[in-house]
């Protein structure tokens, strides 16, 4: 059987300094855990003819033109499986990509700004952490989640709970995400760190990076699903 496809959507960063260039990325431990579970990992790019992108992790309200999005549809027809980074920035390509891949019924993880980009894709949205309690910049750290029984995510870690990461100034509260999604987990002080779409064959949002956890047991559980599905 040949290896599935999978896109890793690129992500817009920030220019630092005296950077002279624009970048777009992806995160290398994303790639490595794609190759490690039987994936190929191609890049995917936005079409629009721009240097200038939403400079924040708010909802950008660029409106994409038609040829602009089947550009975009043109990129997904190649793949299996896509993944939605996190980062700073967040991109309306990003939501577009992410409502046609929900539409196909492709699998989809969405991790930190992935996880809001879906999200938005799916009519909702998250708030800012005015607290900054959830921003906290090191691969170390790790707070305790409850994990919902009967969820794929309970499946994957078998465990009511968890400790996991937390890397991010946006916040899903459970009005926002109830309705939309089947939350998965909470943190300790009741936000959202997981969801998941029933009705979709593989389609995941988790607000923690696993792929700064790559001996965690979950990562590779996670991983190895996801490579499955897209076959």
């Amino acid at each position: 059987m040949n290896k599935p496809i999978i896109g890793i959507i690129g992500k817009v960063q920030p220019q630092y300094g005296d950077d002279i260039w624009h970048r777009i990325d992806e995160v290398d431990e994303i790639r490595y855990l794609i190759v490690k579970n039987g994936g190929i990992a191609i890049m995917l790019l936005p079409t629009e003819e721009t240097l200038k992108f939403n400079d924040n992790d708010v909802k950008d309200d660029t409106i994409l033109r038609d040829e602009e999005k089947n550009e975009l549809y043109r990129q997904i027809d190649l793949c299996d499986g896509f993944i939605l980074q996190g980062g700073l920035y967040s991109s309306n390509y990003e939501i577009e990509m992410a409502k046609r891949v929900i539409e196909l019924d492709k699998p989809l993880i969405g991790i930190c700004a992935g996880f809001n980009n879906i999200l938005r894709a799916i009519g909702t949205d998250v708030i800012e952490d005015k607290t900054k309690s959830h921003d906290i910049y090191d691969k170390n750290y790790r707070h305790k989640i409850n994990i919902s029984i009967g969820t794929k995510l309970y499946d994957l870690i078998k465990q009511k709970e968890y400790s996991v990461n937390s890397i991010h100034s946006m916040i899903a509260p459970k009005e926002n995400v109830e309705g939309y999604a089947k939350i998965s987990s909470t943190s300790y002080d009741d936000l959202v760190e997981s969801f998941e779409l029933n009705n979709k064959k593989f389609v995941i949002g988790i607000k923690w990076h696993p792929e700064l956890m790559l001996e965690d047991e979950f990562t590779k559980n996670l991983f190895k699903e996801f490579i499955e599905k897209c076959k």
